[in-house]
């Protein structure tokens, strides 16, 4: 058995991909695996970096300010077709991105976004017919 065939991680392109959430609305998000996710990731961290060296650790506060800033910020990249309480259409910003991903009513679909942006075979088969395109 080749252990690179088999269990090598594809590489991740930093680009984004569309996933649908209903028929009429879509989410673009980037991979979380991605070099620029990571990245991103770590500059956040960087103030609380001396916490966790020297033994501490973040609240659950921090931790849910963190993934919200991180997917606000860097993991989500657009959407549409995205409606509000009353009906109304939510445009696409951070500021919207972080009002949505901090209401706790809402927490699914953080949820469910979060398992999106973690789906590497879904943004592996995108890069894979990106080479097929090219070829």
């Amino acid at each position: 058995m080749n252990l690179y065939e088999t269990f090598e991680k594809p590489d991740m392109l930093d680009s984004p991909k569309e996933f649908p959430l209903s028929e009429t609305a879509y989410i673009t998000l980037l991979p979380t695996s991605g070099e620029k996710a990571k990245r991103a990731f770590q500059r956040m961290m960087e103030p609380y970096t001396p916490r966790i060296k020297a033994g501490g650790s973040l609240t659950e506060a921090e931790i849910k300010d963190l993934n919200v800033r991180h997917f606000a910020e860097t993991i989500i990249v657009g959407w549409r077709g995205l409606k509000g309480k009353n009906g109304e259409e939510v445009v696409f910003s951070r500021d919207n991105a972080k009002m949505l991903l901090s209401d706790t009513k809402l927490e699914e679909f953080f949820n469910l976004i979060a398992k999106m942006a973690q789906n590497d075979a879904a943004f592996a088969e995108e890069v894979a017919q990106a080479d097929e395109g090219n070829s």
